[in-house]
């Protein structure tokens, strides 16, 4: 599908505050530019579903995190349903829906910013960095700081989902870079605020 045929395909289909469900072939159509001009155009009313395997994770969280699920999709009648605004970010799988908003449970949402809040973090992941370079294996710490160098901001729950991890080794290598001044732990949706827009 070309450019034109995708935003008339949205055009036709998108009904305010009515979830969309996008077809893997639309889906697969889309480009980081073309799902900006999309959230231009109708993010302020625009409800997508959530994309098969991003609700495929999901269903891994309520079942690993319940208390993190609840969080986000417990009030809702209508789970997966999201503003078209976070369509972009939905376009890479490793990432998802962003989970950085919590309000009743820990948000473990990083961005690579926060690799350069101390010497210490600076140091780590310049010889992370040199290590992954030189094929060596990584530990579940260093993986996590791989991820936020090469890949961009990610929370805890889709680190351990992709990489295979178990949540609670996931959650205690971030104990651990929290505990080396590696990587500060900014628990609340407030905390994460001015560092998001």
């Amino acid at each position: 599908m070309d450019r034109e045929e995708v935003l008339r395909w949205f055009g036709e289909r998108l009904e305010r505050d009515k979830p969309l469900a996008i077809p893997e072939a639309i889906f697969e159509a889309l480009t980081p530019n073309l799902a900006r001009e999309l959230a231009q155009r109708y993010g302020r009313f625009g409800l997508i579903r959530l994309p098969a395997h991003e609700q495929r994770f999901f269903e891994w969280l309520r079942q690993r995190d319940p208390a993190v699920w609840s969080d986000l999709w417990g009030g809702e009648q209508e789970p997966y349903a999201v503003s078209l605004s976070f369509l972009e970010a939905l376009l890479d799988r490793r990432r998802g829906f962003p989970i950085c908003d919590l309000v009743g449970t820990d948000n473990y949402y990083f961005f690579p910013a926060m690799l350069e809040w101390t010497q210490e973090a600076r140091d780590y992941a310049a010889a992370v960095r040199e290590r992954f370079e030189r094929g060596q294996p990584l530990s579940t710490e260093q993986l996590l700081v791989i991820e936020l160098l090469l890949g961009g901001a990610v929370d805890i729950w889709h680190f351990a989902y992709h990489h295979n991890i178990e949540l609670e080794d996931a959650k205690q290598a971030v104990r651990v870079l929290v505990e080396d001044k590696v990587l500060p732990h900014l628990r609340s949706a407030e905390q994460l605020a001015p560092f998001l827009r």
